[in-house]
């Protein structure tokens, strides 16, 4: 008696749940009586679920290992797709079966082993394959066309804060916010952005407060927050089509299976796709679009300033010192000077002649750590002793609820504003192009609308960065109770540690030219940033050091130009500072 089994597969979980496999079943197990033979059940070897584009299905690698093995001579399929949707697959299959001495049936399939039946099995096999090229370009397009217009049923999933809603026969799929999620979530973004907790600080503080994840579990990571912050759906605006699936070096194509050999599984990995590629989706928001910005601000703060290298403990201003000339990063250098003596300087990137073509293209002098890093700390010291001068700024700024909600409605209001001017400039080309308008008209129509519409953006690019502002002022003024303590406890009983992180608390940069330095505070504490200018340089107007603590100084001892000759010990001139 001849040992006889039969193979069955469907694509997706549902034509698995409709039962489609079992019509496959049901002919196959007919065609087999038909031929006098009878099959088992242990010989019915069905993939549920299973792409036909892979060779990982749990019952073909079963039913290869019994085909290596030598334990069957009859094997009926339903057709040459069912056992693989790519041309190749099906090739390096049927070879491997023949090698067995295992005679393949297919019911709407060849019959004999003529030339002409290998042709239709090849045939079919690369009609199956473009089948699948086709149905996954057309689903790929569609996708992106539903996302385009808002569709929310192909995001497929909600974030934590939100309960994904399926679409109905009447209803389409939607986001709806969980309360006592969306809560743990306003929590999150507060502690980071209005109280500067670390990640693994809020991670530990969900854990401790027994917040369950998403997922049920008890413990909370850094990256599970990370991910949360740098989801734009919690400010209303989901984003789709953000990562895209790219092959990855692969070593030996075969491996050895049997008596036979199979191609690797296709290996492949995610990668970020550019922001400006994202497609927003209108969602239901948790936090407002100031605060989320205010986060993505502070965490590309924090990867800019990340002390991974060791070296960079020796510089107290490690990555907010800046060329005034060029927007070039200063980094860190050790230089001996004539009498054998090593110092710390910070030197502008633009001076380094070899990272350009035709040499440096800054002339900044490099400047000493040591008296930057003690005026720069004497400066923090002075504005910490007297947080007061911050309120008074933050009063003078008007920055309420009332104030922020007229930000909001004047940032709406341009909004629409914009988005109305957008479609009458596109109603007007389609008037043009319908011979309603003539060229004149439209040139002239289009240049008033044009002009409205630079207006408009002007309008929200200034609602923007005002609603900004305020929102990065809250996140500083959350912690002068902090300083504030710490001015009580004495600031020079700091250690390097914490000064460096009350120094990034406050300063946004240090721009550094030919004349000197100007400290860039993150909250301004004086009348000059009302005008939108910069302080008076050294020499001008009355020359106090007060305004919006954008001081300048010019130690002759501390700008000093680095000959050829000098003797870089120490050098890192690839990481900013």
């Amino acid at each position: 008696m001849r040992s006889v089994a039969i193979y069955a597969r469907v694509s997706s979980e549902q034509q698995a749940q409709q039962e489609t496999v079992g019509s496959q079943v049901a002919a196959l197990e007919e065609r087999a009586k038909m031929d006098g033979h009878m099959v088992l059940p242990s010989d019915r070897y069905i993939d549920e679920g299973y792409s036909g584009a892979t060779l990982a299905r749990p019952a073909l690698e079963q039913l290869r290992d019994r085909i290596a093995e030598g334990g069957l001579d009859i094997l009926y399929v339903h057709s040459p797709d069912r056992l693989a949707r790519r041309y190749a697959y099906q090739v390096l299959l049927m070879e491997e079966f023949s090698r067995q001495g295992v005679t393949v049936i297919f019911l709407n399939g060849r019959a004999g082993q003529s030339p002409e039946d290998e042709l239709l099995v090849q045939v079919q096999g690369v009609i199956a394959e473009y089948e699948r090229t086709k149905i996954l370009e057309r689903s790929r397009r569609g996708r992106l066309h539903k996302a385009r217009h808002g569709v929310v049923s192909v995001l497929g999933g909600a974030p934590y804060g939100y309960l994904y809603v399926r679409k109905t026969i009447s209803e389409p799929a939607s986001y709806q916010i969980l309360l006592h999620e969306a809560k743990i979530v306003r929590s999150i973004f507060q502690w980071f952005v209005e109280d500067q907790v670390a990640l693994l600080e809020i991670a530990r503080r969900l854990t401790e407060q027994g917040v369950p994840t998403r997922r049920g579990k008890a413990r909370w990571n850094n990256t599970t927050v990370w991910g949360m912050l740098k989801n734009p759906a919690y400010m209303g605006r989901a984003a789709f089509y953000k990562t895209e699936r790219t092959p990855v070096a692969q070593g030996k194509l075969l491996v050895r299976r049997g008596n036979g050999l199979i191609p690797r599984r296709t290996r492949s990995t995610l990668r970020d796709r550019p922001k400006e590629d994202w497609i927003g989706i209108p969602v239901p928001a948790i936090v407002s679009p100031e605060v989320f910005a205010a986060a993505q601000e502070q965490l590309e703060r924090n990867r800019r300033l990340a002390g991974r290298n060791v070296k960079g403990r020796r510089y107290l201003l490690q990555g907010l010192t800046v060329c005034a000339r060029g927007n070039y990063a200063f980094y860190g250098k050790r230089v001996s000077g004539p009498r054998a003596s090593v110092h710390a300087y910070y030197r502008c990137s633009g001076t380094d002649g070899y990272k350009f073509e035709g040499g440096r293209v800054c002339h900044n002098p490099q400047v000493r750590a040591d008296a930057l890093d003690g005026y720069v700390w004497d400066s923090v010291r002075e504005v910490l002793r007297d947080p007061k001068h911050v309120l008074d700024e933050w009063t003078r700024r008007g920055a309420s609820d009332g104030t922020m909600a007229t930000l909001r409605e004047q940032r709406d209001e341009a909004r629409r504003l914009l988005s109305t001017q957008e479609h009458t400039l596109r109603r007007l080309r389609d008037a043009y192009e319908a011979g309603v308008l003539d060229l004149n008209d439209l040139a002239s129509r289009s240049e008033r609308v044009r002009k409205r519409i630079e207006r408009a953006n002007q309008d929200l690019t200034a609602a923007e960065e005002a609603l900004q502002q305020n929102v990065e002022i809250t996140a500083v003024i959350g912690r002068l109770s902090d300083f504030a303590e710490k001015v009580g406890a004495g600031l020079e009983n700091l250690d390097w540690d914490q000064r460096r992180l009350l120094i990034r608390a406050l300063i946004v940069r240090v721009e550094i030219d030919e004349d000197g330095a100007t400290i860039v505070y993150r909250v301004p504490t004086g009348p000059f940033d009302s005008g939108g200018g910069k302080p008076p340089r050294d020499g001008e107007g009355d020359g106090s050091r007060d305004g919006n603590c954008q001081l300048r100084w010019r130690p002759q001892h501390v700008l000093e130009e680095v000959g050829s000759a000098d003797v870089v010990l120490g050098a890192d001139p690839g990481g900013s500072v």
